[in-house]
This record gives C-alpha cells, structure tokens and sequence, in this order.
C-alpha cells in the first residue's frame, strides 16, 4: 500500500514522467535517487530555504571580501606566513563566519521557517529586508573598523572595546580623528553596504506553485523533512560544528599561529565570543606549595634593610615600542635624546609588556597587574579588588603620590584607576586648567604639561612618587604648530610624533635637573604598550611586546645594558627591591635587582598565553599543540621547536601554569592586597 502511494506520488512529483519509465526505475532500486532528485528539483523553485540559502551565501561572500581586505590593509603582519597558509585561513574562516553569521541572524532565519503563504507577500518580505539590513550592516561595519584596530591592539577586537570607548569623551574624541584619518575605511565600508544592498535585491522572488506544495507526497514527506535537515543545518552553524563544544575564539589556534589566527576569525564572532567572558575559574595545576614555589607572589624582605626614601618618577611613554629607540636596534631611530640617557643609565634589552593596550599598561605598570584574562582588569567585574601598587606602598612610608596624565580626565578610566591604586593626587587636563595646550584630540601636548610636571613636583614635600603618562605619541599623532617641521616624518604616522616626544622627555630633564628633588630621584621609563610596527620582528608573537625599560640615577649609581628577560609587571618589585623597602608585599613579577631568580615575561591574546624566557617564546594552547619558538635565531617563529627542546618547553610550561593560577586565584578570591593589610 505504502510502496503504491510513493509510487504514485513519484508520478505526481516527476510531472509527465512515463509510468512505464518510472516503474523500471523503481525495479532496479533507484527509488531513493529518483525521491532525492524530485526533491531538489522541488526545492530549486525558491522555496523558503533556498531564499535563506541564497541570503547567507551573500553574507559569506561579504565576510570573505571583508578578510580578503583585512588581509590586505594589514599586508605587513602577514607576509611571513605561507601562501598556504593564507589560503587555508579564508577556508577555514567560513566555519566562524557562519557561526557569527547564524547566531547574529537568529530571528531573521527563524522567519523563514514559517509554512504559510504570506511568506511570498510583499509585506513579510519588506520586514525581512529590513531586519537583514538592520542585522548585517553593522557587521561589516564592525569588521571594516578592524582594518585599523588590528595594527594598535594586534588582535581582532573583543567586547571590551565598547567599555573602553565609553569612558569619559574618548568615543567624542577618538572618532572624528579615525575617520578623517581612515577615510578610506569609511569608503570601504560604504562600497560593502552598497553589495550587500545591491545582491540581496538580486535574488529572486518566485513562489512555489499551489500544485506542487499541495502535491500529497511533497507535503507529508519532502516538506517535513526540509525542516529538519535546516533545522540541524542551523543547529550546527550555531556552534560551529557538531564537536562537543560551539567553537570559541581559541579554536582559529588549530587553523594557524600568531596572526594567522586573527586572519582566521571575523570581528562580530570575536566580539560576541568575548562578551560576559570577564569572569575567571581558579585552576589547580599544582597543589598551593608548589604554586608559590613556581610563582612567588609574597615578595619578602632582605635581611636587615635600611629604606632608602628616594623620589620615584615613574615615566610611561605612549606607544614608545623598542623598534624606534636606535639605541636599542643597534640602528638610527627617532629618539636622539632617550638614545643619549640610555648611555647613563641602567637598560633591559629584553623587555616586555604584559598587554597591547593603554588600559592594560597602566595597571601593570604602576600595580603589577598582568593582562591575563579576556577583558582589561580596569573594566572587568574585578576592578573593585584591593590591589597593591606602588602608591599603596610608598604612601605607607610617607610618600606623597600623584598621577601625572595629560588626557581629559576619565579617559578609559585612568582616573579612578589612580584612585584605586592609592594615589593620592590626580593631574589631567582639568587640573592642567589651560586649553590652549590641548590638542583638540586627547589632552595636553607633552612639552608643556611635562614642564608642568616639574613644576608640581618642586611643589611637594619629599619624598614624593610621581607616576607620569604622557599622550602625544598617540593617535591622530598631532605636533603643535610651531613643530610640524623639526622633527623627522620617518615611514610611519607615529615616527613624527615620537620624536616630539622624546623632545619634550628631553625638555623635562633639562627642567628636572635644576630642581633640589633631582639628584634624590630613581627614574624609570616605559612605555604603556607597543604600536605601529613596520619590521617584521616586531610584528611576530614575540616582538609585538617589545618595549624599553630603562632605570636612571642623575648620580650615575645605575649604569649598563642586562640582556635579563624584563617586563611591565617587574617594576614594582625593582623599585621596592632597590629602594630597600622593609615590609613583606604581594606583588606578581620579579625584581631585575634579583640574581637569584630568573626573568620572565607573560602575555595573553586571542585566548593563548605566552611566556618569554631568555631566547625562548613558549605559547601555551590549551585547545591544540603547544609552540616553541628561539626567536633570536628565529625572528619571524616559522620554526616549532617543542618536539627538539622538550627539555625548555616543559620547563616553561610548568612556569606558565604556576603563574595562571596564582594569578587567577588572586584575582578570583581578591588576595592582591598586601600581606599588611
């Protein structure tokens, strides 16, 4: 009865199709292929499904030019991977596509599902292309404003980027600047909204016909499983496989290492992936004994000590990366002035920054913070911790203590991080209190507001801790007028603008030195983070983080170049070390004071952590193969050295671990506080 039913259907579906015709098809069991080709061939005439097909292979192919133009503006990052490489990474890329893809059109697909006829009607087609248009325009636009985002955080952009760009007038500021200064990115953007308009309207309309969609066999069969198989097709989009768990931003590690990984992912998949993932787990590598002993946190110390109470100027430049000290490249750089203070002072050659952003700077800086989690301590739900920072410290030994910034006040929060990090004093642009100094961009240029720096200092009693960060180093890189023309244009927008800076750090020494504080002064100089690279060292994994690390005495007690691994979150235990401060504290990081114990430097990005010890980068992937790279021999890490030099890399990874778990167990259970208080 069954088999004559399908039959006839199969005569009903197959039109004019002979019986006779049919019937041997049938006797030679090709029944299955014969249902399966009636069955495209019904699907064929725009059903519901083909339409939704045909939209989302639009938004595939939009995503793909999006990358093809990511890859493109940001050629320099890329040109060490292979071809294939490249390749493999727009075919992989469609997996997180077509996840970003499902889970941002979830309701636009849903609407497609629904059996009824007014789904061909002219109104219910006008609300689907207006949600499509209201959905997936602001996706490309959140992967065009990655073209450029890319070259300063060397990542596609996360969550936090809202967040950042929310505090006090930097969206106000930032913007206008971006655009005048990428307008092409704006006219790129404008061109894919164009496609994006232009192909959907290309896709036609054409009912089913009543015939076929109340054909007995297409209804109770065809139609059904339709259904399903797009209902499973979502299913899996919406978590990007059928694998045990939806693939997340460290899955596009096993597609590529390094930047390739950023190539792999799209920035709305990234974004969303990254959203309310601010919370960290504790891990238990190790038991508590054997964590303190790979990770130290409690910082005790010497034997007898005799606090030495020097001023501490604490000097964070801007974007100041290695590759534009020629002091530090062997090479002629953009900072004739830092070049010369190298020569008397006390400088890392191997140092680091635990973050590619101001916001994750700051705290490991002034507070040993390392950036180690998915969203910046500054605005993650931790921020309310007790941490210890310099301030907290040299505050208890009657220090006065103040923030130097010459940004609006509130920019990404730099204020009431100061607050929270025990400084007493804060000093932006409001108390700077004149605005024809202002750059009609961030704040107030460096010359004048350090000149200004030095003259609230002379105004303190001593001892005193000053923490200045200065600002023109950054974007839109803006010089006054009267310095458009003195310094060198360089290949790069930033190289002009590091040589103002490095005239005005000259500027604030010659003032400094005239001042009784400053022969009782430690000075150190860093920077905030890396920026515009154009060498290929200093785009890889490794080098991205290079930046200067310089301490200097006027007395001329601190001199030398240390080939010692260094980084962002040493400084505090260096100058308590040095300073001989006498009370136990918690402190991540290492004292470069310390012969005894080894440097390091940890970083974390796209979900990966990395640790840096002597020649060594070991980046730890939880989701696939760990990687060893020597990048002196090695510069641009094409070469894993894990299964060769399993001896480091075990060693390294031990390291690494103890350090995530001290780090996430002070986080999480709010210790960073000093063992004092």
């Amino acid at each position: 009865m069954m088999v004559r039913m399908a039959i006839q259907a199969g005569v009903s579906i197959s039109g004019n199709l002979p019986l006779n015709i049919f019937k041997k098809a049938v006797s030679k069991g090709q029944l299955f292929l014969f249902v399966l080709t009636s069955y495209i061939r019904q699907m064929s005439n725009k059903s519901n499904f083909i339409l939704l097909l045909q939209r989302t292979f639009v938004l595939l192919v939009l995503f793909s030019v999006c990358r093809f133009l990511f890859l493109i503006i940001n050629f320099s990052y890329f040109e060490e991977a292979s071809s294939a490489e490249i390749l493999f990474s727009f075919i992989y890329g469609l997996r997180f596509d077509i996840t970003a893809i499902v889970l941002c059109n979830l309701v636009f697909i849903f609407l497609h599902f629904f059996p009824f006829h007014f789904f061909y009607s002219a109104w219910y087609q006008l609300i689907l292309r207006i949600l499509f248009f209201l959905v997936n325009i602001p996706l490309l636009l959140l992967n065009c404003i990655d073209f450029v985002l890319f070259r300063f955080a060397g990542k596609r952009a996360t969550a936090d980027v809202f967040k950042i760009m929310s505090f006090g007038e930097d969206f106000t500021n930032a913007v206008p600047k971006m655009i005048l200064d990428f307008w092409y990115i704006l006219l790129l953007f404008f061109i894919l909204v164009v496609l994006l308009v232009t192909l959907y309207k290309r896709i036609n309309l054409q009912t089913a016909s009543d015939n076929q969609w109340n054909n007995f066999f297409f209804r109770r069969w065809i139609k059904p499983l339709s259904y399903v198989v797009f209902a499973f097709l979502v299913f899996t989009g919406f978590r990007g496989g059928l694998q045990y768990r939806p693939i997340n931003i460290l899955t596009a590690s096993q597609y590529g290492s390094g930047q390739v990984t950023s190539l792999v992912l799209n920035t709305p998949f990234s974004i969303i992936k990254s959203y309310g993932k601010g919370m960290l787990l504790e891990l238990h590598y190790f038991d508590d004994a054997e964590a303190d002993k790979i990770s130290p946190v409690i910082h005790l110390p010497n034997q007898n000590p005799v606090f030495r109470p020097l001023n501490v100027v604490l000097i964070i430049l801007e974007s100041f990366g290695k590759e534009y000290i020629g002091a530090l490249n062997k090479s002629e750089g953009y900072t004739p002035f830092l070049d010369s203070l190298i020569q008397q002072s006390l400088v890392f050659e191997n140092a680091f920054a635990n973050g590619k952003r101001s916001i994750e700077g700051i705290p490991a800086v002034v507070a040993g913070i390392p950036a180690l989690m998915q969203e910046p301590y500054i605005t993650s739900a931790y921020a309310g911790n007790k941490i210890t920072s310099l301030a907290t410290l040299l505050n208890d030994k009657g220090y006065t203590s103040t923030f130097f910034h010459g940004g609006t006040n509130g920019t990404m929060g730099f204020d009431n991080f100061a607050r929270s990090a025990a400084f007493l004093n804060y000093f932006g642009r409001k108390e700077y209190n004149n605005d024809q100094d202002f750059d009609g961009s961030w704040g107030i240029y460096d010359e004048p507001f350090l000149q200004r720096v030095v003259k609230e200092c002379s105004g303190k009693k001593q001892p005193f801790f000053s923490t200045l960060f200065t600002i023109s180093s950054h974007h839109p890189y803006k010089l006054p007028d009267n310095f458009e023309t003195i310094f060198p244009k360089g290949s790069l927008p930033i190289h002009q603008s590091i040589g103002y800076a490095d005239y005005s750090l000259r500027k604030f020494f010659e003032s400094a030195a005239q001042q009784p504080w400053y022969a009782n002064t430690l000075f150190v100089i860093t920077a905030d983070h890396t920026a515009l690279s154009e060498k290929a060292f200093y785009q890889n994994r490794v080098g991205m983080y290079s930046l200067p690390l310089i301490f200097y005495r006027p007395d001329g007690s601190l001199k030398g170049k240390s080939m010692r691994t260094a980084q962002q979150i040493d400084i505090l235990p260096s100058v308590m070390d040095y300073l001989d401060y006498d009370l136990p504290y918690f402190a991540f990081g290492t004292s470069v004071f310390d012969s005894l114990s080894t440097g390091y430097a940890v970083n974390f990005i796209n979900d990966n952590y990395q640790l840096i010890e002597s020649e060594y980068a070991l980046i730890l992937d939880t989701l696939s193969a760990n990687k060893l790279y020597n990048f002196v021999l090695d510069s641009t890490l094409q070469n894993n050295i894990l299964s060769t030099s399993t001896a480091p890399g075990l060693e390294m990874e031990k390291k690494v671990k103890g350090i995530i778990q001290q780090f996430n167990h002070a986080i999480v259970m709010n210790k960073m506080g000093t063992s004092k208080r």
